[in-house]
């Protein structure tokens, strides 16, 4: 029987030693991870603003021709005394370098010709035919030290031509240890880690694994992918003397299991020797019941008190003292709901006395019971055959708090969107009121004195009075970009604003009576420009008389979202809405030609940040909440939306509310108001 014992120890110690490491292993991988992600993020944002400033250089030499003057010499000069870690920074007009910064370190750079050197023309041309800017690396330096080159291709307009002419490329040298340097990890240091990061090439096989080789569980990396400027990328981790054995508890484990097997053999020795005696049998039950780490109570078939661990007392000891077997399990009840936090107001207490009672007679699920403001006990019953009933009390105060802390968590992350989102609308706002200045520039008050100044002496020459109206078209586009942009970040953000309004609950209607066809062709008339700009053709037939009971701006709203969404994935052909009566009902059908979506995709289209065609969506822009903000305005009106299409056959939304004539009857026959989105290929 002891060999019995200590084998069986033995194996539950080997086990629960094994799980701890593996738990433990798993614990440092997601930190190692965790911190992967981190400095992928570094690299993101580092590479990021390298592009912004080589977007900067672009502009200039837009400006000057292609000639690099002070201003070049500036930016490049400032970019290096705030990121030392930028090792050189190279410009070469024709693929041939004739500017190098600094010039003292790598004036042996100038005069390189990209193309006579094929380790680096590689990512030149790379970055020429897919015209925006790659990262080459890892790679030896010119100083001998590792790095990462991004290479930026130029294109400057061509007058009178509606293509940009190839000017060069800018090359940006980073110092490899300086991205990868973290508050919690230091990848660059080869002494801690073996790290890579290397791009993933088309076949999708990475180039490189960290270790030297060896891929048993203690040398295997940890890898993360992310997406650097349009590329995949792949970053890999592992502690230079591998992965760890054993967990820092596997030593008080191993004592542990020796505990145990000794404990174990004691128990079945007093078991052996007092199984006769019944005294000495409940005495060995008492010690058995005593080793549970968790609270153990158990109640005779008179719902009297039989036993009652220590762990049990240590979470009630408020009325340990009062607790003593034979007593009634409605007397600790009360005595419990008078000396201990209760889940009631004084004037509940008979309540949840009989509400307890009742649960303990007929035991069921387990449930919480709070014991103090930190202290929270599940508790599970359960009848046995002789009719007694035992409890089990277990300590889940963690798990508790670890809820809140969640719960609060996700209102914080409320809180931040809908804070965020109030910051940028001001700001936004002010940018498309001045963006819309500038796209009407020959109107503005400036341009027309410089038109008067010219004109002082004569009419200008026809050379002059072209540059001025190509100056003017210029600054105009640019305006009507800003605007445009400006006018797409002020919807997000609404769209942010009404999300956020809603996952709070705290959005509100303002129903009234609405002419359903006047609201309707406003919003027509509100997206014909949208519509005209795809070249759509977007027109309305109603019905005068139509009526429903709604919130006039987010009933609009609704609509906007779905013919906005029509207008989005529609590109060619017509958008029709009409509205009809049916059947005591009022219809808005919405007809175009879209391409329709397939049946497993029409759940996720009401799922917030949610967009099913990826290369469209990110075509059309948008963050994946207008159709599910709609969802929940329809909700609130007491409606529903919902969706049917078909690949090839279009889609059809369609938006119930209750209508006018319901409203005022009160009655389930009455009619309802539905608005239909379909799309028709």
């Amino acid at each position: 029987m002891a060999v019995i014992v200590i084998g069986s120890v033995s194996g539950i110690g080997y086990t629960i030693i094994k799980l701890d490491r593996d738990s433990h292993l798993a614990s440092v991988k997601r930190d190692v991870e965790n911190g992967l992600y981190a400095t992928a993020e570094q690299v993101q944002q580092r590479f990021f603003e390298t592009v912004l400033t080589a977007k900067r250089i672009e502009n200039i030499l837009s400006i000057s021709g292609g000639a690099v003057d002070t201003q070049v010499v500036n930016i490049v000069t400032k970019l290096q005394k705030d990121s030392p870690t930028i090792v050189a920074v190279a410009l070469a007009p024709g693929l041939e370098v004739t500017h190098s910064f600094p010039l003292s370190d790598d004036e042996t750079a100038i005069g390189l010709k990209y193309w006579q050197v094929p380790e680096q023309m590689a990512s030149v041309a790379r970055a020429y035919r897919g015209q925006s800017a790659v990262v080459d690396g890892p790679l030896s330096l010119l100083g001998g030290e590792m790095g990462y080159i991004l290479r930026y291709p130029v294109f400057l307009p061509l007058p009178d031509r509606d293509r940009d002419r190839f000017w060069g490329i800018i090359s940006i040298a980073i110092r490899a240890d300086s991205l990868f340097s973290s508050e919690r990890h230091d990848f660059g240091d080869a002494s801690k880690y073996l790290f890579e990061l290397n791009e993933i090439p088309a076949s999708g096989v990475p180039v490189a694994t960290a270790g030297n080789g060896n891929q048993s569980w203690r040398f295997e990396p940890v890898v993360v992918d992310f997406s650097m400027l349009g590329n995949r990328w792949q970053a890999l981790a592992r502690p230079t003397a591998g992965w760890p054995s054993y967990s820092p508890q596997s030593s008080y484990l191993v004592a542990f299991s020796l505990f145990s097997a000794v404990v174990l053999l004691v128990v079945l020795s007093a078991y052996r020797r007092l199984a006769l005696k019944k005294d000495d049998a409940h005495a060995l039950l008492a010690e058995a019941v005593g080793c549970i780490s968790e609270g153990f109570i158990a109640f005779d078939d008179k719902e009297r008190l039989m036993i009652v661990n220590q762990k049990y007392l240590d979470y009630h000891a408020n009325i340990a003292d009062l607790v003593v077997p034979g007593m009634t399990m409605d007397e600790l009840v009360r005595i419990a709901a008078t000396h201990q936090a209760a889940p009631f107001v004084p004037e509940d207490r008979e309540a949840w006395i009989a509400d307890r009672m009742e649960n303990f007679r007929n035991p069921g699920e387990s449930f919480l019971q709070q014991i103090s403001d930190d202290l929270w006990l599940k508790v599970t019953e359960a009848k046995t055959p002789h009719g007694y009933t035992v409890g089990i009390w277990t300590d889940v105060s963690a798990e508790k708090h670890a809820q809140g802390v969640a719960e609060a968590a996700d209102r914080e992350k409320t809180d931040f969107l809908n804070n965020v989102s109030h910051e940028l609308r001001t700001p936004l706002t002010v940018i498309f009121g001045r963006a819309t200045f500038m796209r009407n520039s020959e109107r503005l008050p400036q341009s027309k004195k410089l038109t008067k100044a010219i004109s002082a002496d004569g009419p200008p020459t026809p050379a002059v009075t072209t540059a001025i109206n190509k100056y003017q078209d210029f600054i105009s586009e640019q305006g009507a970009g800003i605007a445009d942009s400006a006018q797409h970040m002020i919807r997000l953000v609404e769209d942010l604003l009404d999300w956020t309004k809603v996952a709070r609950g705290k959005l509100e209607l303002d129903m009234q009576l609405l002419q359903l066809d006047e609201l309707a062709a406003s919003v027509v008339e509100d997206l014909q420009p949208n519509a005209e700009a795809k070249g759509l053709d977007l027109s309305y037939a109603g019905d005068s008389s139509a009526e429903a009971m709604a919130d006039k701006v987010r009933l609009k709203q609704i609509l906007y979202n779905l013919i906005n969404n029509a207008i989005k994935f529609t590109d060619k052909g017509s958008i029709h809405l009409e509205m009809t009566r049916e059947n005591g009902q009022i219809v808005f059908n919405v007809t175009d030609t879209g391409h329709g979506i397939s049946e497993e995709n029409l759940e996720r289209v009401f799922q917030r940040f949610q967009q099913v065609d990826g290369s469209m969506s990110r075509k059309s822009g948008g963050l994946g909440l207008g159709l599910a903000i709609s969802e929940q305005l329809a909700a609130l009106h007491g409606g529903t939306l919902s969706l049917t299409s078909k690949i090839g056959r279009g889609s059809t939304f369609t938006l119930k509310m209750p209508s006018s004539e319901r409203a005022d009857q009160g009655s389930e026959g009455a009619g309802q108001t539905s608005i239909t989105i379909e799309n028709v290929a």
